[in-house]
């Protein structure tokens, strides 16, 4: 039975869902080598046994590292996901808005495509295995689908809504750790871009790459140019708590029976280039290779 896999950030980790999955820690490397994001390789999580909560940036106690957006082990997260048996990624990501005349601090944004101008290394099999996955769509179609419905229903005025839904959007990713500056802002949006953050990108493409459906729920917690984790931005990732609790709440029942159906990823369709198997140093990682080269390049 296939698992939903979230990952978010600490703000998320304490949620009720998660409250009865046990804490796991996941040693997604074995083999002790530093590149694409697999930072030390032990992945923290909690497992049950239709769900798999991921804190993107490692968990929040005294004997785990934090890895800042610059640094996060992206690779390390979803291997652990895979083989912890996801079948499908819900992201949460909290963002800044770049068109504040439309996008709102408090509002729910379902992006449908991404600029990725972070500058990491999305290659995610190393040497051996080519993925040329296709970007269109960005996401999963029917996760982000799901994704909307599930939020409509929250919108609306008081306290625990969100004040609007908007199902499409553009996310730039930015490198991190730093907020952008005016010009860089001003440069984004001017290129068409709607929200600014700085974790989907490998992240979106490793789960591709890993044959797993991806969406993204976007939070705007500020406008860029008024970014600032030391004055607005905290207050209002914590007024957002309850709406997002609720969200949650009513996101994984259809997410776990979404997750749980056989999908065949587009994106993948006459991508797959094998080359030398042998050369993949990860284990996990050789196996994946195989299953994709059965799935997505086996002829009827």
């Amino acid at each position: 039975m296939g698992k939903l896999a979230i990952i978010g950030g600490s703000g998320i980790q304490d949620d009720p869902q998660f409250h009865d999955a046990a804490w796991t820690r996941f040693d997604s490397q074995l083999v002790m080598e530093y590149y694409n994001g697999f930072g030390d390789g032990f992945v923290d999580c909690r497992v049950s046994d239709d769900l798999i909560f991921i804190p993107r940036h490692g968990r929040d106690t005294d004997d785990s590292v934090r890895y800042g957006p610059s640094r996060t082990q992206y690779a390390a997260n979803l291997i652990a996901a895979k083989m912890l048996g996801a079948t499908a990624v819900v992201a949460f990501s909290a963002v800044g808005s770049l068109r504040g005349e439309k996008i709102h601090v408090k509002d729910l944004v379902i992006p449908d495509t991404y600029n990725d101008q972070s500058g990491r290394d999305n290659n995610l099999f190393g040497i051996g295995f080519v993925v040329h996955h296709a970007g269109v769509p960005a996401f999963s179609k029917e996760l982000c689908d799901l994704l909307s419905d599930v939020g409509r229903d929250l919108v609306g005025e008081g306290e625990n809504r969100f004040h609007c839904l908007h199902r499409s959007g553009t996310y730039v990713c930015i490198p991190g750790d730093r907020f952008g500056t005016q010009a860089e802002g001003y440069v984004r949006a001017q290129q068409g871009a709607d929200v600014v953050g700085m974790t989907l990108c490998p992240e979106a493409s490793m789960a591709i790459q890993l044959d797993l459906p991806y969406a993204c729920v976007a939070l705007p917690v500020d406008l860029d140019l008024d970014a600032n984790h030391e004055r607005s931005t905290l207050r209002v990732m914590g007024e957002l708590g309850p709406v997002v609790q609720e969200y949650i709440r009513r996101l994984v029942p259809p997410a776990r029976a979404f997750a749980e159906q056989e999908h065949r990823l587009p994106q993948l369709e006459g991508g797959i280039i094998a080359q030398r198997f042998d050369r993949i140093l990860n284990p996990y990682l050789h196996q994946f290779a195989h299953e994709l080269q059965a799935k997505y390049c086996t002829r009827s």
